[in-house]
């Protein structure tokens, strides 16, 4: 989806939705989590914007393929004006372990669908107070 075209009504999103559907059945198998997240993080800012935000989804079996977490930390805090977040949505023992190697509020583990949206509401709230502290300062 072009930054500068999003979907403008539930038929237009349900469509890309059902695109990432048939892409992901379709994909092969390995973890491009890591490399997703760096690109995210450099490509999110190629416009401009008032925020940035970067969600990776993730299994959390990353180090089933040399992925350590520190690694993937790096590359989501990579550039300070992004808020970058990886919500594991499978394996949770190992999504535990992930998260608790992670820095604090990066790493989510939401394993139920339930809980996703208040998980977002959570990180725009944050995200807001922050910024409105920042400016509060200047």
């Amino acid at each position: 989806v072009s930054y500068s075209s999003p979907p403008t009504d539930r038929a237009q999103r349900l469509a890309v939705v059902q695109q990432m559907v048939d892409h992901s059945s379709k994909c092969s198998s390995g973890d491009n989590t890591l490399a997703a997240g760096a690109r995210a993080v450099k490509t999110v800012r190629e416009a401009d914007a008032d925020d940035y935000f970067v969600f990776l989804f993730s299994d959390a079996n990353l180090e089933g393929y040399g992925v350590e977490p520190e690694t993937l930390a790096q590359a989501l805090t990579n550039d300070k004006a992004v808020n970058a977040y990886v919500i594991f949505i499978a394996e949770e023992k190992v999504a535990e372990k992930m998260k608790e190697r992670m820095p604090a509020g990066r790493a989510h583990v939401v394993l139920d669908n339930d809980g996703m949206p208040l998980l977002f509401k959570e990180i725009f709230t944050k995200a807001m107070l922050s910024s409105q502290g920042a400016t509060s300062m200047l």
